[in-house]
């Protein structure tokens, strides 16, 4: 496969990378064989996080002893010293390598937390003494926010970005793709397939791989998938493909969650962000990973008053208010389908909600 360079950090990765997240939904034998199936099939680039429950651990086995042969980026939530140092040590021995090729701040969507990381002393300058130690070779930073990762490519501090890029969402493109290329910032697109949302993966990562200057890493945790996206590579969109793109575009341009947080927080604690996404996030991470904490956002979720905050802060106009008691009426509902909640809770749930199961859920 061909290989690109990312930007100043002179890594040359391949042109089509290895999104790490979905692979911590299925076992780890299964994990395991499909990273090496896709180092095998020519991608040598590999994104992961601390975050993404076994994904880290599963690519340090299926990688092992390839050394210098493949790049590895990870991430950290943490912004201060004490949880960002514990990560680190996390990271290292997780990927079972002397040294992290790309360690990533991760999702940084608000002011306070990039001036967090660039504090005297803090996450920003612990992460270099890393590099002079040897053990970290790149920084970088990623945000759901591409107009805030104008402010942080701006300080200089990074040398690589890590941003959702796809049919759905293109803002990247008008102002921080061309940024990034004048400071000889690499670029990394996450979500190009947004979580599985298109009618073709294929014709989706199709359309990433046009845009010049970035370098796509969709999630994969199957064989076939890395298939289907290799199939992608140096084969252009047909007229049938993008119809089909823009079909989906015009569908969800009303329910897509571009997962901004611009509607947070909300006035009566609900997690509105979190639950209007959670459905494509359980869809890629499995349904086993539904936890108690979960299951309360969403009784939470049908406690809204409909208020209408967050669908005023929504840049993209989304029905918020609907969506949230939609979203949490079906997790519920999956709840008890993988026997997360019981079906007696599940209607006492209901009724002290005063909600009514929804007919397509039944």
């Amino acid at each position: 496969m061909d290989k690109v360079r990312l930007g100043k950090t002179e890594l040359m990765v391949s042109r089509l990378s290895f999104g790490g997240l979905p692979i911590q939904s299925v076992d780890r034998d299964s994990a395991e064989k499909v990273a090496r199936y896709a180092y095998d099939r020519g991608m040598n680039f590999f994104d992961t996080a601390r975050g993404y429950t076994t994904s880290e651990a599963d690519l340090g086995r299926a990688l092992a002893g390839l050394g210098e042969k493949v790049i590895i980026a990870t991430k950290s939530y943490y912004k201060n010293m004490e949880q960002l140092d514990k990560d680190f040590k996390i990271s290292i021995k997780n990927l079972n390598r002397d040294y992290i090729d790309l360690f990533q701040f991760h999702i940084v969507n608000y002011e306070k937390e990039l001036q967090a990381i660039l504090e005297k002393g803090g996450p920003l300058d612990y992460l270099k003494e890393r590099q002079r130690e040897g053990r970290l070779r790149h920084i970088g930073i990623t945000s759901h926010r591409p107009a805030m990762m104008l402010q942080a490519l701006k300080t200089g501090a990074f040398e690589t970005v890590q941003i959702p890029l796809n049919y759905i969402e293109t803002e990247p493109l008008d102002k921080l793709i061309p940024l990034a290329a004048s400071l000889d910032i690499g670029v990394i697109a996450m979500k190009p397939v947004a979580g599985g949302v298109f009618t073709s993966n294929r014709a989706a990562v199709k359309w990433v791989l046009q845009q010049q200057g970035v370098v796509p890493i969709p999630g994969m945790c199957r064989i076939e998938e890395v298939d289907d996206n290799l199939a992608a590579l140096n084969s252009p969109l047909t007229p049938e493909e993008l119809a089909a793109l823009e079909s989906d575009k015009q569908e969800l341009g009303t329910i897509f969650c571009r997962r901004c947080d611009y509607c947070m927080p909300c006035p009566n604690d609900i997690e509105a962000s979190y639950i209007v996404r959670s459905g494509m996030i359980f869809k890629r991470v499995g349904w086993d990973k539904m936890e108690q904490d979960h299951i309360d956002a969403f009784v939470k979720g049908l406690t809204c008053d409909q208020c209408g905050t967050c669908a005023s802060r929504c840049p993209y106009d989304l029905p918020l208010t609907d969506m949230v008691i939609d979203e949490s009426l079906a997790m519920l509902r999956k709840a008890v389908e993988y026997g997360k909640l019981s079906e007696e809770d599940y209607n006492k749930i209901l009724k002290d909600a005063g909600k009514n199961e929804p007919s397509e859920q039944k």
